[in-house]
């Protein structure tokens, strides 16, 4: 159950940095943010929080976590629009990695997600 709590929390906030970044900013239509934000919350909350903010830590995994947003919304963006839209990509994944700092703290001071590196 912690787990669907901060599943929602990333989805409702990545969803709305998407938005504000790529439809209020740059015009992207607000169906492709959307998308691409829900697409990025989950896959980066498999990869980034799950797995690498646990072993190696909250600078790392936000690092992670940009390039991975950065790559799924380029990708999506460029599929669903035809166009390469990389400099949104890049400011979005900005944004997104901004809130991940946060966001991982949060993880770790709630135990939602253990600091394996602590347990040794």
């Amino acid at each position: 159950m912690k787990h669907v709590k901060a599943v929602i929390i990333k989805l409702i906030a990545i969803i709305l940095i998407a938005w504000i970044i790529l439809s209020l900013i740059w015009n992207i239509p607000l169906m492709d943010a959307v998308i691409g934000g829900a697409i990025v919350s989950v896959m980066i909350y498999v990869i980034g929080d799950l797995l690498v903010l646990r072993k190696i830590g909250n600078i790392v995994a936000t690092v992670v976590d940009m390039g991975g947003a950065l790559a799924i919304l380029w990708s999506y963006l460029y599929l669903s629009l035809g166009e390469s839209y990389f400099l949104e990509s890049l400011a979005a994944s900005a944004g997104i990695a901004v809130f991940e700092w946060f966001f991982h703290s949060w993880l770790l001071k709630k135990r939602i997600v253990p600091d394996e590196r602590s347990m040794k």
